[in-house]
């Protein structure tokens, strides 16, 4: 028995010193009818949507996976919704590209990075989002006002500059 123990603690010690699994950040404040609103708003406003096939959404500024029931409510735009863990980022006649690793097809990626509440009679917010496709992306910050039948009157405040994407180091893809 106390050799069980023995051989057990070397065992017992590794597994409690190891680091935990770092779990998803929660964007439960961005999975809302709210964020909803923006997100579809932004990919209205895209220019490039009716030459995808594919839709991704991102969450925060690390620009981290939604869930998978927030990207269900997506399911009705015609796009094919393809989590971001699938995809890869590579060149393409020079050009960096973010595409579906089993499609090789690139999905307009629209972005949430913030839904901040603000005190307001009416629940108002300010939002944070982005589009990209291929080698464009805009970002945006709105303001969100909720209306008394649930739907969201959305207004872009700005247009927020974006760097241009680093192309160092990207693969060529075929």
């Amino acid at each position: 028995m106390m050799l069980r123990l023995l051989f057990l603690l070397p065992i017992l010690f590794l597994s409690a010193c190891s680091k935990p699994e770092k779990a998803d950040t929660d964007h439960t404040g961005l999975e809302t009818p709210a964020g909803e609103a923006v997100l579809r708003h932004v990919l209205s406003v895209c220019p490039h949507r009716s030459e995808a096939k594919q839709l991704t959404i991102v969450l925060g500024d690390k620009m981290e996976p939604a869930s998978k029931a927030f990207e269900g409510k997506f399911s009705d735009t015609g796009l094919l919704v393809t989590p971001s863990k699938k995809l890869e980022a590579g060149m393409a006649n020079g050009q960096v590209r973010i595409y579906d690793s089993v499609t090789q097809e690139p999905p307009i990626i629209i972005q949430l990075s913030s839904l901040i509440e603000e005190p307001a009679s009416v629940p108002t917010f300010k939002a944070k989002a982005a589009w990209s496709w291929k080698d464009k992306a805009k970002r945006f910050i709105y303001t969100v006002k909720a209306k008394p039948d649930g739907a969201f009157d959305i207004k872009q405040e700005e247009e927020v500059p974006i760097a241009p994407r680093n192309q160092d180091g990207m693969r060529e893809v075929k």
